[in-house]
């Protein structure tokens, strides 16, 4: 049976530097409930906000802190978000939330206000893939209510457990009916990043293939040990191609993209210690960053550094769609001055920015709030940004998730391709049968 499951997390779009130094509350006006935290928010924001023109001078210590902080954002600025609980927030940045452990998208029904909800992975060892939850799966309704616009994001994160009751989408009659259900007992997981991998042995190629959700270190660089694990098992075992799947990685930190790019790249590249990624920031910050650590900061200026392990590669494939976003982008077009970097798939999501995480709870008074802006502008080694329509696929391949096949099946539209592409076999093209009209209204990368 088929069954499945998306969230909203802003976090889903962003590069995360957590900085753990942040300034005080400057001395301002003690009137007002929320004055102390919108001082501290002031305080930030005019430092680090990449706009920070558009901060006031002074706090309004009367407006709730959530409303003072997206009062003062760029009209553009879709990314920058505030949180009353940042120790939370920390450690889902870290990896660890409350979950069944699935991935989900929204779908909306053509025509209507009926939500569901497509599986789009399920990460191994959680209450999900214990009840059998599998890529592909069609939920309709959760604890015995139909999914709206008005009420799917509550009944998708209420609840320590959930019923989901799901769908099965017939192609000859071109509709979705009532399947089976589960229930489903959520539980506090720390979610490795890296869901599936595999070599593949074919026409006498050796392709490692790694299906990557997110860039996040983990407690103690855990899970930029679990990436390391896998790459050095494909270099003891000779792999001579990649193909790196990151069509659902929205984001995460630079040091987990980094660490990913200094496997991948040339070895020389990395020996020479060659620009990945140029940093821009607000006038004032730049300066300090210049004042303080000269032009070749790594505030302002990532290198690539020599890894234990390099796969010396001339060329990497990656697996890509609107729903890679921000240090996945990163990573595709910090590599793509010094390799072939190959693209299949559709236009990825088209976020060049990055966050900084900065929390209340050493300010002076503490508090528990945190912020999230946009402090930062990246570009490659040549300068290349700005792509707002997202980076374009050298080889253009939609999947069709109504008919997905599991993480690593060779018949997978878009791994098909890349496994084409390196071998010089074409697998015969799936017909594409799904007629069912719908709109994707999201996904998210809290699961």
């Amino acid at each position: 049976m088929t069954k499945r499951t998306l969230s909203f997390f802003v976090f889903a779009l962003s590069i995360i530097f957590v900085v753990s130094a942040c300034k005080s509350n400057p001395s301002g006006s003690d009137d007002g409930e929320y004055s102390q935290v919108n001082n501290w928010v002031l305080a930030n924001m005019d430092f680090y906000y990449f706009w920070n023109e558009l901060v006031p001078e002074e706090a309004d210590g009367n407006q709730q802190p959530e409303d003072f902080f997206t009062g003062m954002l760029e009209p553009n600025d879709a990314f920058s978000y505030i949180s009353d609980d940042a120790e939370t927030l920390l450690d889902e940045l870290n990896g660890s939330s409350f979950t069944a452990g699935f991935s989900p998208a929204f779908g909306l029904f053509s025509g209507t206000e009926n939500v569901f909800i497509i599986v789009e992975f399920v990460y191994p060892n959680t209450p999900a893939a214990a009840a059998g939850i599998e890529r592909g799966d069609i939920i309709i309704r959760i604890n015995d209510q139909d999914l709206t616009t008005d009420n799917y994001l509550d009944l998708y994160y209420d609840d320590s457990s959930a019923k989901y009751t799901f769908g099965i989408y017939n192609v000859e009659e071109n509709s979705i009916s009532e399947g089976g259900s589960v229930t489903v007992n959520k539980a506090e997981l720390s979610l490795d990043p890296v869901v599936y991998t595999d070599i593949i042995e074919d026409s006498g190629h050796k392709i490692g293939y790694i299906f990557y959700s997110r860039f996040i270190n983990g407690e103690n660089d855990q899970f930029i040990q679990a990436v390391d694990n896998v790459l050095a098992d494909f270099e003891n075992q000779g792999v001579t191609e990649l193909i790196v799947d990151l069509r659902y990685n929205p984001g995460g930190t630079i040091d987990a993209a980094e660490n990913l790019a200094n496997s991948i790249a040339p070895q020389s590249v990395t020996t020479n210690e060659e620009v990945f990624v140029q940093y821009e920031y607000n006038e004032t910050l730049e300066q300090y960053y210049i004042d303080n650590e000269g032009l070749d900061s790594p505030n302002l200026i990532s290198r690539f550094s020599e890894d234990p392990t390099n796969l010396n590669l001339d060329r990497v494939y990656f697996l890509g769609t609107s729903s890679s976003a921000s240090a996945s982008e990163l990573l595709i077009n910090g590599l793509r001055p010094y390799m072939d970097v190959v693209l299949v798939g559709t236009p990825t999501f088209g976020k060049f920015y990055g966050s900084y995480v900065l929390t209340g709870l050493n300010s002076n008074p503490p508090n528990n709030y945190a912020i999230v802006p946009v402090v930062l502008k990246y570009a490659n080694a040549v300068g290349f940004s700005d792509f707002g329509d997202g980076l374009a696929p050298d080889h253009v391949v939609e999947e069709d998730l109504f008919q997905s096949k599991p993480l690593g099946d060779p018949t997978d539209e878009l791994l098909s391709k890349a496994l084409e592409l390196i071998t010089g076999t074409q697998t015969p093209p799936r017909k594409n049968d799904t007629k069912y009209s719908f709109y994707k209204i999201g996904r998210s990368n809290k699961v």
